[in-house]
């Protein structure tokens, strides 16, 4: 029996792949590619509601002090590749910086402080740094940042294949909708995912501001169906551009929260229904949005938000959907599930085509102090179960995008087991006392 393809440099494959999705590199012959300009990806709003591309900038609006920022790790700090291996430490010269595409520079300013990356694929110890995000999206008063995948390789055939639209359009071949590693900054709010040992990146995050708010969404899509990376990119992206644009119009941020978990619910419906199959592609969501009135986190299913404050006060804000969490919490279980095994963790809820019809839960926190929101997907909760975990685990002093990088490097150490996702929100102080 032969070998499961595999590059060097990217992990395993598929096992029909013939190309790297990641560099192109040919599976069979070993072979890379020969340089070429890709095309820049155009992106298709994933909901009516949504802000439509941005072209490099941030311009949304009043309150817009800062150029978008997008953070990057991508080599050394004299611009070369690193040698598998090694890693970017944090210090002087490893600042980030922007990626650039056919030699042209994108997005302003670099991101905001320097950055670690680590990832380890079917156990080949080689270290990837974090890919390019997309650009962001605006709207009247907000923008965002997401890590949906605009280029890469078909596996297939080899050919460049925007995933924006879902299929390579030289043979036909699904195309993932997430980046495997990428690494997110905007005014302030930063977020993180890595594939690790997975094959496949089913995780997506979008981190965003509006005038003084910050956000963050994060998903986690349901590996039994194909296509959850879709779900969970077009969940997240929905959601928060949604979440953004209620604030933006002066909602607060509970009825923000819920207008955005179900317009979330929606996109992960039609992605579901745009499948084929009985088992159509689903996902969790979360939600942090800080603002003037709080913090406000909305969910559905076990993807989770934390608050980690500065005098060590932690504790978990969400309860997952799944009857185990929900008994453990003291909460009423759902009808129709009285009879279920007390100590099952399979979800309950979640958002797809096959769900139903699903609001997220909603809670609004007044912390009183300087702090951190921390919101991630169980392939980092799963080892740190408890707040007092992640809050020891948080580095005093660290900026929301060495916070993100960090935790992300500790579940990849840890085994990483699973797809990762981190959004790291700051509370200042200012922030903290109006609420």
């Amino acid at each position: 029996m032969s070998a499961a393809p595999a590059c060097p440099d990217h992990g395993p494959a598929d096992d029909d792949a013939s190309f790297c999705e990641v560099c192109g590199r040919n599976l069979r012959t070993g072979a890379l590619p020969r340089p070429r300009l890709r095309p820049a990806a155009t992106r298709p709003s994933p909901h009516p509601r949504a802000g439509t591309a941005a072209a490099t900038r941030n311009e949304a609006g009043a309150g817009t002090s800062a150029a978008t920022r997008t953070l990057a790790t991508v080599g050394n700090d004299a611009g070369a590749a690193r040698p598998a291996g090694t890693r970017l430490e944090a210090g002087p010269g490893n600042e980030a910086r922007i990626a650039a595409e056919g030699g042209a520079g994108r997005g302003g300013p670099g991101g905001e402080g320097p950055g670690r990356s680590s990832r380890r694929d079917g156990g080949s110890g080689s270290d990837v740094p974090p890919a390019m995000p997309r650009d962001a999206g605006e709207g009247d008063g907000y923008a965002w940042l997401s890590a949906r995948e605009t280029g890469g390789v078909c596996a297939g055939c080899g050919a460049a294949a925007p995933a924006a639209r879902g299929w390579c359009e030289e043979c036909g071949r699904r195309v993932s909708a997430a980046r495997d590693r990428a690494a997110l900054t905007l005014d302030g709010v930063a977020a993180v995912t890595d594939r690790a040992r997975r094959r496949h990146n089913e995780d997506a995050v979008a981190v965003g501001h509006a005038g003084g708010a910050v956000a963050a969404v994060v998903c986690d899509g349901i590996s039994s169906a194909r296509r959850a990376d879709a779900a969970a990119t077009d969940a997240a992206e929905a959601g928060v551009s949604a979440l953004l644009e209620a604030v933006a119009g002066g909602a607060g941020g509970r009825a923000a929260t819920a207008h955005a978990g179900v317009v979330a619910a929606e996109a992960a419906a039609a992605t579901g229904r745009a499948e084929d199959g009985d088992a159509p592609p689903g996902c969790t969501y979360v939600s942090v949005v800080v603002a003037a009135d709080g913090v406000t986190v909305g969910w559905v299913g076990d993807s989770r938000a934390y608050w980690v404050g500065a005098d060590g006060d932690a504790r978990q804000l969400t309860v997952d959907d799944s009857i185990a969490a929900i008994r453990e919490a003291g909460r009423p279980v759902p009808d129709g599930l009285a009879d279920a095994d007390p100590d099952s963790r399979a979800l309950v809820r979640w958002l797809g085509a096959d769900a139903g019809e699903v609001a997220p839960q909603v809670r609004s926190f007044a912390p009183g102090r300087p702090g951190h929101v921390v919101a991630c997907t169980d392939g980092l909760s799963r080892y740190l179960p408890s707040a007092a975990d992640l809050a020891a685990a948080m580095r005093s002093g660290a900026s929301p995008a060495e916070l993100a990088l960090e935790l992300t490097a500790l579940a990849l150490d840890a085994g990483g087991d699973d797809n990762i996702a981190v959004a790291v929100l700051p509370v200042a102080v200012a922030e903290a006392r109006r609420t």
